[in-house]
């Protein structure tokens, strides 16, 4: 009996070392680190490269020719997250290139049966003729679409610090943790 409880906690052993602490990524959000940052404080999300915390303030340099400094507080942060590179087999590009092909198929396919009818003694239907084009046009549309690369984005916790807030009465010591 002694062996099965030592194997359990082996096991247990094992587990805890294997599986990884989500403290710890939070933590590595180096400087340099291209996130998303949503807020109340902005219309649209913010993407730039993470630059660092001061005191209970993130700052994120915006990405693009309109560059500029953002400081954020981290109550202020409703979600930060970084981002975990281009991958294709998106539900959007999908969906819209197999409508776009759908659409130009069954405007082919169309097309094909008016013509056919016109230039030889044999009858076609074109509203069949239709379905067939825009089923074929968008299943080439959703395989175009779903190579079709975007970004995708991790959720990791806002950073915390402990710091001095000023008041109306004077200095606050705060501190912040998430777990």
């Amino acid at each position: 009996m002694p062996s099965t409880r030592r194997s359990y906690s082996a096991l247990l052993a094992a587990l805890f070392i294997l599986v990884p602490c989500t403290s710890a990524v939070a933590q590595n959000l180096a400087p340099g680190t291209r996130v998303r940052v949503k807020s109340s404080q902005v219309v649209a999300p913010i993407i730039g490269s993470y630059q660092g915390i001061r005191r209970d303030t993130v700052i994120v340099i915006e990405d693009g020719a309109g560059a500029q400094v953002w400081t954020f507080t981290t109550s202020a942060i409703d979600r930060l997250e970084t981002s975990a590179g281009m991958q294709g087999g998106n539900r959007g590009p999908t969906t819209r290139w197999a409508l776009i092909g759908a659409g130009a198929g069954a405007v082919v396919g169309v097309l094909t049966a008016v013509i056919l009818e016109s230039s030889s003694s044999s009858q076609y239907n074109a509203a069949l003729s239709g379905a067939i084009g825009a089923g074929i046009g968008a299943g080439l549309g959703a395989a175009y679409g779903f190579r079709k690369t975007e970004e995708h984005w991790t959720s990791v916790p806002v950073p915390r610090r402990v710091g001095i807030v000023p008041t109306q009465n004077g200095v606050r010591l705060s501190f912040s943790a998430s777990f």
